[in-house]
């Protein structure tokens, strides 16, 4: 079950050389690394960094659908970029009762919606998905070994309850995730299936069928699609893509999650980092102490490290245009790349401000947030990666107890944040501007 020898050290020696990440490096090496083809069990394997990019890839893969370039199955670059590619998602809530404040950031198109994005997707494609739900578990289960007997497929889960994930309680009910599903080992009483890992995992059913049923809007739910001989129109869904990423990002805000999914929440947000009188500014969304740590160590998280690929999926994005470029023989793509490249620099630079290095326990908080990601892809063991989580519950007891940054200091660190975000704002404005020339 092994993709490849020595991955990890490979990923380490990147690291060293280019002094990326381990999500980047891992992500530039994932797209050198061999499809596993002996393996019947485990033959729809891909490790990835984005969990609905991932899901689309397995599927279309399964369906028979390739890369008219290639002949091979589409990366996972190409399957980000024709699902929509980039997009934008900013939530904070502030709960005065409970003394609580949250924040969260998303970087992928329908970053809300996994069912639409991949229905959408395969419909671009010519293909037709099937989705299945059951009402109780027994059932679930019952599906669920049908469908397997066709092939692969994807799954809605609670991530919380996913044992490999190790993660803490509190996460329970929110963990709102996708992955796909391989197969049933009935001798082990386990699901063989994908999370991004650099390898298949092996899920006890017992835990897969609670995490399946926690979410109730979207409990049990597989989705699925049909094998199909198609001729792909590379070019065209390259440009369907494009289109939708703009029209996505440049909407009038509307009400629930279209309300957060627009570059106009992400310029709301940019205003709100300003010490004004607004209620909804940091400064009072965010007060000193934990609700400030959560705040940053959320910028921190979701940008890096919560399925993005490292840049809030600009990475991702530019790897989409670069490889659109080479197919197209078109030399503005590879112009578009270049800028969303610098881009997600820009957007890893902020996260890595949010957790100032000359602040202990925000540089041990970025370091135990780097440590989990490792551990994550590589299925590492359990305990560690419980660790991680009870010593970030530690500094954050420690920052409620004894916040390192004074009031004057914490409107310094917003303020800086402000310039990055408003900065990051022009950039993301004019790349806008570059893909409706590229797709009028």
């Amino acid at each position: 079950m092994t993709l490849r020898k020595h991955f990890k050290q490979l990923v380490r020696e990147r690291m060293s050389k280019t002094g990326e990440s381990y999500t980047s490096a891992r992500r530039h090496l994932l797209k050198a690394v061999p499809k596993q083809t002996d393996d019947t069990a485990t033959r729809w394997h891909f490790a990835g960094s984005i969990p609905g990019a991932t899901c689309l890839r397995v599927l279309l893969n399964a369906a028979g659908v390739r890369n008219p370039q290639t002949d091979e199955p589409f990366s996972e670059a190409m399957a980000f970029g024709i699902a929509g590619g980039v997009g934008i998602g900013v939530a904070s809530f502030r709960y005065e009762k409970e003394d609580f404040s949250s924040f969260f950031l998303a970087g992928r198109h329908l970053w809300y919606d996994d069912l639409s994005y991949l229905q959408n997707a395969i419909k671009a494609i010519g293909l037709d998905g099937a989705v299945h739900e059951s009402g109780s578990v027994k059932a679930a289960e019952k599906q669920l070994r049908a469908v397997l007997a066709n092939g692969p497929c994807v799954a809605w889960v609670d991530m919380a309850l996913l044992p490999h994930r190790g993660l803490p309680p509190a996460f329970s009910g929110g963990g709102y995730h996708v992955m796909p599903l391989y197969r049933i080992d009935d001798d082990a009483h386990t699901v063989i299936a994908g999370d991004l890992t650099d390898q298949p995992l092996a899920i006890p059913l017992a835990d897969l069928a609670a995490a399946r049923a926690r979410i109730k809007k979207q409990a049990n739910r597989l989705l699925t699609v049909r094998p199909a001989n198609i001729k792909v129109d590379l070019a065209e869904l390259i440009r369907h893509g494009l289109r939708t990423c703009h029209r996505t990002l440049t909407a009038k805000p509307g009400k629930g999650p279209l309300a957060m999914s627009t570059l106009t929440s992400l310029k709301r947000w940019r205003d709100r980092l300003t010490d004004g009188k607004d209620k909804e500014c940091w400064r009072a969304q965010f007060p000193l102490g934990v609700n400030l740590w959560r705040g940053l160590t959320w910028i921190n998280l979701c940008i890096e490290w919560y399925g993005t690929g490292g840049g809030l999926c600009r990475h991702m994005m530019a790897d989409f245009l670069g490889e659109a470029g080479d197919a197209l023989g078109d030399d503005r793509y590879q112009a578009l790349a270049d800028g969303y490249r610098r881009l997600g620099h820009d957007w890893s630079a902020l996260a890595d401000a949010a957790l100032h290095d000359g602040v202990p326990i925000f540089r041990e908080a970025k370091r135990l947030h780097a440590r989990y990601a490792e551990l994550f892809t590589t299925n590492g063991p359990l305990d560690d990666k419980l660790a991680v989580w009870r010593r970030l519950d530690e500094l954050a007891a420690e920052a409620k107890s004894c916040f390192p940054l004074s009031e004057s200091q914490a409107a310094e660190l917003r303020a800086a944040l402000h310039s990055r975000v408003a900065r990051i704002v022009d950039a993301e404005e004019k790349q806008l501007i570059n893909i409706a020339s590229l797709v009028s």
